[in-house]
């Protein structure tokens, strides 16, 4: 496979897995078969129906959006394409588990759309038959997914499973920026305030963390701050791990050097120096107290209140009116001389941004919809929440830009925009580039801040290949048990709940678990995108 340039283009795609040719003959997927509505449906053009179709759409409801069945992005595409979706919305935290019901009930949508099925899962509903084959009503029915493939076909591989088959549709990001999803974002007007200067070191980030926690930055007269917060605590851990020299190539705990030798660093003393490092911020009061049950919503309430001090953070939009606080700064050196900034994503893999399922007697029809956001109309209303003239305007040169009153809202430019289209906290299908996000970065420090860390972040970093069924399930064993302790013990260690005298046995039962061989399918795994 012709290997793409990271700071091009980048695919999220499902990390797709399949059960082989032989799995396909023994009641695997079956091919895509035109459906009985497929010759009302037009293959270009509008509208797609001249009948309206009702369809049952399946998403994700993150904190920043509004009800998908009142935003402009689903009105002004059913006026477009005469079909209709009726919306089964559960929030972030409950998607997954909806999602598992809904299949086990036999009570199943028409389509799936941002990221609400785990990557574990697409090549056994798919194999199994819940999840349609799509390659067929790509090519009939996706003229502008059809014409990016076929122009990029390293693309159309990168979301083909093994099998041939493709189960889901990519979020296609062509936009360099893009490719860093945080950045370290400092409250600047704290810092000034308590006396100090953006922190270059561990120790000197611990000391103005300090600061914030006693001297009122915010001026409330009462201990509100949160020295350090973030989404959650993976996100609060990632803020950190750059310090101690941790990746997380391979979407998962492994570092992957210039030989592409991987290595999962959960047993490391660079491990340990960072959970004793998280533990102190915690025992401090520096950490955020809710971050072991934060939520979206709870952290951009913070953030838009004026508590938070540092924060690895997209925009500093959802700060509010206090967004101009915030500036980016260099990622910080830790004790051992370590300076990373980990967080990249050529993919946003872990979960399908769109699949058409079974149930749906309409699969041309749907394909046709979900293809609007290949377009570049589609991807512009996807991004800009509305027409020219009501949530934007356009320069002489064709760039667009949000209303004032939008980007500078009291709620959060996320939640704002959240109200029009379902793009806030990602995983959404469609082809963006420039034009389409560049808007929401407009009156921001992002282009600075992305110039500030792009010569700290990962360097050899890779997403993960596709993989056999086989090879999937056996990762996906060891795993099982192996993450399940990892966030246990993570989460003891940082409560101190557990102590670090007990390091030993912590590292010795990893072993027994069977970490090793884990670190050596992820070598595997490793080696055979290598190969590509």
């Amino acid at each position: 496979m012709k290997k793409m340039p990271k700071q091009c283009l980048t695919v999220s795609a499902m990390v797709l897995l399949s059960a082989g040719l032989l799995g396909c003959q023994q009641g695997g997927a079956p091919e895509a078969k035109p459906s009985a509505n497929a010759s009302t449906v037009s293959p270009t053009g509008f509208p797609v129906v001249k009948e309206k179709v009702t369809l049952k759409g399946f998403a994700r409801k993150d904190a920043q959006l509004g009800d998908y069945a009142q935003m402009a992005l689903w009105k002004q595409i059913e006026e477009k394409t005469n079909i209709h979706v009726d919306w089964v919305t559960p929030a972030l935290q409950d998607a997954t588990e909806k999602v598992n019901l809904a299949i086990a009930s036999g009570d199943l949508p028409d389509f799936f759309i941002k990221g609400v099925i785990p990557q574990e899962d697409v090549i056994k509903y798919g194999s199994q038959g819940i999840l349609l084959p799509l390659e067929k009503l790509i090519d009939s029915y996706a003229p502008n997914l059809k014409a990016i493939l076929d122009k990029k076909p390293e693309l159309r591989a990168s979301i083909t499973s093994p099998d041939g088959h493709i189960y889901t549709l990519p979020r296609i990001v062509d936009y360099g920026l893009l490719g860093v999803p945080r950045f370290p974002m400092l409250n600047m007007t704290w810092t000034s305030k308590v006396g100090m200067q953006p922190p270059k070191t561990s120790d000197e980030l611990y000391q103005l963390l300090k600061a914030f926690k006693e001297k009122d930055p915010n001026g409330s007269g009462t201990a509100d701050e949160i020295p350090y917060s973030a989404h959650n605590l993976d996100w609060a851990m990632r803020g950190l791990e750059g310090m101690f020299g941790l990746e997380r190539n391979l979407d998962y705990y492994t570092n992957v050097d210039s030989s592409n030798k991987v290595h999962i660093w959960v047993t490391d003393d660079k491990y340990k120096q960072l959970l004793q490092y998280a533990h102190k911020l915690y025992a401090e009061g520096l950490m955020d107290k809710e971050i072991f049950t934060q939520t979206d919503q709870l952290y951009f309430g913070k953030l838009a209140a004026n508590r938070v001090g540092f924060t690895p953070l997209l925009t500093s939009q959802n700060a509010g009116k206090f967004a101009n606080d915030y500036k980016g700064i260099t990622p910080i050196k830790g004790p051992g001389g370590d300076q990373l900034w980990n967080m990249r994503q050529d993919t946003n893999a872990g979960g399908a941004k769109a699949a058409i399922t079974k149930a749906n007697k309409n699969p041309e029809a749907t394909m046709r919809l979900l293809d609007y956001f290949y377009s570049d109309e589609g991807a512009t209303l996807q991004y800009m929440g509305g027409q020219e003239g009501d949530t934007y305007t356009k320069s002489a040169d064709g760039s667009l830009h949000y209303k004032p009153e939008l980007l500078k809202s009291s709620k959060g430019f996320a939640v704002e925009i959240g109200a029009r289209t379902i793009w806030p906290g990602g995983m959404e299908p469609g082809y963006y580039t420039e034009k389409q996000l560049a808007p929401m970065m407009e009156g921001t420090t992002r282009p600075a801040d992305f110039n500030t860390v792009k010569d700290y972040v990962t360097k050899n970093y890779h997403a993960m290949p596709l993989l056999s069924k086989e090879k999937q399930d056996q990762m996906t064993a060891l795993r099982t048990d192996i993450d399940t302790f990892l966030k246990e013990m993570q989460a003891k260690f940082i409560l101190g709940d557990a102590s670090f005298d007990t390091w030993g046995k912590y590292t010795e039962t990893l072993k027994k678990m069977g970490i090793d061989k884990l670190e050596a399918q992820y070598q595997d795994a490793m080696n055979t995108l290598v190969k590509k």
